[in-house]
């Protein structure tokens, strides 16, 4: 069967690259809420803008969930010289459709805004398109760097994107601090621009470090053939399951994110700090899901569904003992995490006031990031797929609503979005359990 040592070897590089994403999130809302200036609107643009980064990149990059699925059935199998033209093709189809979505959104933003989150206040309206007209600029970037991940985690390497991950992450902060708050006389405060003047920064760095390592560690290059691989109609029919699974998730988070802007300014502000702390800790379990989609891709190739299947059950008690160590160390800081990220009083009030819902929901997340990763890397999408439909329909929407009807209030959507995890890991595990996991 398979060892611990095999799954940690993928997991524990995985959960540091996972979680510095969101550790960027977290250091940019922390730095941005003790600005001198308001603060608080500054966050919450901050936070509108970051969610739909997000929701972008969310999206786009499943063509990397599909990637990775072909990359790693083709290392179980042996046979990854059918798909050395494949990566390249991907690569080149990426960086054209984020370069037109990023440019397009730059000179809209004000539509999209407006049709997406409803009205803004003023400011906090300025704030997000200061933002999200610098980070734009990087989503061809980002994407790309998500191939790259996709393309290292179906070679079963997890640690190249850890390595890549943690400078990135570094030089982020480190720009932060200067770019936000400025430095001495040299360099005056930049605010929000100054953020995100730091994230294009270090995206740009991990990308050239993505290419050295794609093409002195892999046996793939970037030359293109005139041939369409015979393979890309497979991932592309992977990618498009998994893009209507993502609009379909972002549906979630864009409405959370309605209703919080609508809730007030301070509340948008309390959201966007249980956000980022929510990403977090959803990265972080991610990591042995990361593991999961690698390995289960090489075991469908090696056409193995004994090894699925132990893989299944010891990767879902692995992400819930994570899930309960998380729980007590948030339980244990409960009454001063907040006032990492801000110091407005009302703020801190609305955030304590739901903070216990992202909590108890932790080992709810587990268990569907767990099937989540197994499913992506048997390339399952269908079924990812319509597990979201049923989940964000059947249950997020309606409970939204209705609970929003009888408290208007943040705690109508952290309810929502945990009975929706709670869906999803439930219908996931069902499916494992009782349908055939074999390569198809």
């Amino acid at each position: 069967m398979i060892s611990i040592k095999e799954i940690n070897k993928l997991a524990i590089p995985a959960i540091l690259f996972n979680i510095t994403e969101p550790l960027i999130g977290l250091a940019d809302t922390a730095l941005i809420g003790q600005i001198d200036y308001q603060a608080t609107l500054a966050q919450g643009g901050v936070g509108l803008s970051s969610g739909l980064i997000a929701t972008l990149i969310w999206g786009l990059a499943q063509m990397r969930t599909s990637l990775s699925a072909i990359v790693s059935r083709h290392f179980g199998s042996d046979h990854l010289e059918k798909i050395k033209s494949l990566i390249p093709q991907t690569f080149l189809m990426t960086l054209i459709l984020g370069s037109i979505i990023g440019v397009l959104l730059i000179f809209y933003f004000d539509v999209v805004a407006i049709f997406l989150f409803g009205d803004i206040e003023e400011h906090t309206f300025n704030y997000a398109k200061d933002y999200f007209k610098i980070r734009a600029i990087g989503l061809p970037i980002s994407l790309l760097i998500a191939l790259f991940f996709g393309v290292f985690r179906g070679f079963q390497n997890t640690s190249w994107a850890m390595y890549i991950s943690l400078i990135g992450g570094v030089i982020n902060i480190f720009l932060d601090v200067i770019l936000i708050h400025g430095f001495g006389d040299s360099l005056k405060p930049m605010g929000v621009e100054g953020a995100a003047w730091a994230s294009l920064t270090a995206q740009a760095v991990m990308l050239v470090l993505c290419i050295v390592f794609y093409l002195s560690k892999t046996p793939f290059g970037l030359a293109l053939s005139p041939k369409i691989n015979p393979y890309f109609r497979e991932m592309i029919t992977i990618f498009l399951n998994m893009f209507i699974r993502t609009l379909v998730l972002n549906i979630v988070f864009i409405m959370a994110n309605r209703y919080a802007n609508h809730y007030g300014e301070e509340e948008l502000a309390a959201y966007t700090i249980g956000y980022n702390i929510w990403i977090f800790t959803s990265f972080f379990i991610d990591g042995y899901s990361n593991a999961g989609n690698a390995l289960a891709g090489k075991f469908l190739g090696e056409n193995n569904s004994d090894k699925l299947q132990y893989l299944g059950k010891k990767l879902m008690w692995i992400n819930i003992r994570i899930s309960f160590l998380l729980m007590i160390i948030y339980t244990m800081s409960y009454t001063f995490i907040g006032n990492i990220f801000n110091s407005d009083e009302t703020v801190l009030n609305h955030f304590n006031y739901t903070f216990w819902v992202i909590i108890i929901a932790q080992p709810f997340n587990s268990i569907a990031f767990t099937f989540d990763g197994i499913f992506k890397g048997m390339g399952r999408a269908k079924e990812l797929r319509n597990t979201l439909i049923h989940a964000t329909f059947f249950i997020f929407i309606p409970t939204l609503y209705l609970s929003n009807l009888i408290n208007e209030s943040l705690l109508s959507i952290w309810i929502s979005l945990s009975l929706w995890m709670v869906y999803r890991g439930g219908s996931l595990l069902y499916k494992f359990k009782m349908k055939s996991v074999t390569p198809q």
